[in-house]
């Protein structure tokens, strides 16, 4: 199980442009998926207008996300799958007084064998767990079309 996508691969792209959630106040967005030979890159786009939530949320909220995830709590940013194992490999965040904008990129690997859940929750920000099917072997069959930098 590779814990990164490989530094030598280019990988192929499998366009989803999908909502995974999306409520009054935020909005978790699956905008593609990069398939490797041992794994996938999923790449997500999050956003939060303010709205109603009091200063300390949204601090909290920004601080806790600008510089990257830093793991899970009971009201911070999750994701999960239902096969293989999802890893953060790399995202960023900016925001200000009204709007949160983050992209993360997350690593699942081994390659999905089949039709596969994923799932974001969000309490902080009033989002629930919230779940889509994949195409795993769409995503599979993509990998296979990945290429070696050098033979």
């Amino acid at each position: 199980m590779n814990p990164v996508p490989p530094a030598d691969v280019l990988g192929c792209p499998v366009p989803i442009a999908r909502f995974v959630a999306r409520t009054d106040l935020a909005v978790v967005a699956l905008q593609h998926v990069v398939a490797y030979p041992g794994g996938c890159a999923l790449h997500l786009h999050l956003s939060v207008r303010r709205g109603s939530l009091d200063q300390t949320t949204w601090d909290g909220i920004g601080e806790s996300h600008a510089g990257g995830f830093r793991g899970p709590s009971d009201d911070s940013l999750q994701f999960r799958v239902s096969q293989g194992s999802l890893t953060e490999i790399g995202g960023g965040a900016s925001y200000d007084d009204h709007r949160y904008r983050g992209d993360r990129q997350l690593w699942l690997s081994p390659l999905p064998a089949g039709p596969f859940e994923f799932s974001v929750e969000w309490r902080r920000v009033g989002l629930d767990r919230t779940a889509t099917l994949l195409d795993g072997p769409a995503i599979a069959d993509a990998a296979q079309r990945a290429m070696p930098y050098w033979p």
